[in-house]
């Protein structure tokens, strides 16, 4: 089969290996019918993060089943679609008990499709199919009336989202949202979107950027472009989002966070240290959230959504390419792309 890898800065080509087989319980071959580009991908592939080459690459996929093993056969049909985590879990350790199946016991720190080290050891979603080694634990059926390209990103970047303002806003819908786009540039727009259809409260979307605040804008969400960060808003939000991947960034939305509010990123800082404004925010009591996100426990919650069309993820997508368009769209500047299986 061929999958496509990531060979050096700004190189991606498709090689032709070995198709992954069945060869224990618990498992299921999937082909990719839509794969998306996270936000981390383009950085990845230009040299900026940690992750050193060659590789497999996709991580957000949207699938069909073609092969399970026996003993799943009464569980799962050929053809039937499925989101996978991208995040390897067993499912059944103590952790994946305690719904933190990031940090999934059983396997190896850091193990997921299309990523680094993880990706040598599982592949990435950008092949002809994929192994899913906890078939029962982490396929999670989709119905065919829902479009596999607007929820393409849904074991990842959507769910950043619900990370960043669903959980907050599902305890308690009137607080209002505060949304820094930038770095991570799908999940600010996704959290946007969400807030819009969960919030009662005030959303304001700011960017520095004009095609990212038309989109919003588009959808009715109040924005507001910036080309440098002041010290904090004017106004003070219960939640912030924060998309944007610099420590002025970052500093700005902490400080903008009002009494007792909920600060969460999105973005991968690749240092040890970053500052903390500890006396503007020690009388206010701001909590930080920071962390991977929670891909197998929170895909539930926003596929219910999408059922009952309240949030519709599909309208982030940008972009639409082809198997054959990937190595060379996929290295192009796009708010969300999705590659699409041409069979």
């Amino acid at each position: 089969m061929q999958r496509l890898e990531f060979i050096k800065k700004n190189r991606l080509e498709w090689r032709d290996v070995p198709s992954p087989m069945i060869s224990g319980v618990n498992q299921a071959i999937v082909r990719p019918l839509a794969v998306s580009r996270c936000d981390l991908d383009l950085p990845m592939f230009r040299g900026e993060t940690l992750f050193r080459p060659p590789f497999p690459i996709g991580h957000e996929f949207v699938g069909e089943i073609l092969h399970v093993s026996e003993d799943l056969y009464s569980s799962y049909s050929v053809g039937d679609r499925v989101v996978v985590p991208f995040q390897i879990s067993c499912g059944t350790c103590p952790i994946c008990k305690s719904l933190n199946s990031q940090s999934c016991d059983t396997v190896p720190p850091g193990s997921n499709y299309g990523i680094g080290k993880g990706g040598k050891d599982f592949g990435g979603a950008l092949s002809d199919s994929i192994l899913v080694p906890y078939a029962r634990e982490m396929l999670i059926p989709i119905s065919r009336d829902l479009d596999p390209v607007g929820l393409a990103s849904l074991s990842d970047n959507i769910v950043e989202a619900w990370k960043l303002v669903g959980q907050h806003l599902e305890k308690d819908p009137n607080q209002s949202v505060l949304i820094v786009g930038g770095f991570a540039g799908s999940i600010g727009l996704y959290s946007a979107l969400l807030a819009k259809s969960m919030s009662k409260s005030q959303i304001l979307y700011i960017d520095s950027r004009p095609t990212y605040l038309a989109l919003a804008e588009s959808w009715g969400i109040p924005v507001e472009q910036i080309s440098e960060f002041p010290r904090s808003h004017s106004k003070k939000f219960d939640i912030i989002a924060d998309a944007n991947g610099t420590k002025e960034g970052w500093l700005f939305g902490l400080r903008s966070a009002s009494i007792n509010g909920i600060f969460g990123t999105a973005a991968i800082f690749w240092t040890q240290e970053l500052p903390i404004p500890y006396l503007d925010l020690y009388n206010s009591g701001v909590q930080i959230n920071i962390g991977r996100v929670r891909s197998r426990e929170w895909i539930p919650k926003i596929l219910n959504l999408v059922v009952q069309k309240t949030y519709d993820p599909g309208l982030v997508v940008t972009r639409k390419v082809s198997w054959k368009e990937a190595p060379e769209a996929l290295l192009e500047e796009e708010p969300k792309l999705v590659v699409v299986a041409d069979f």
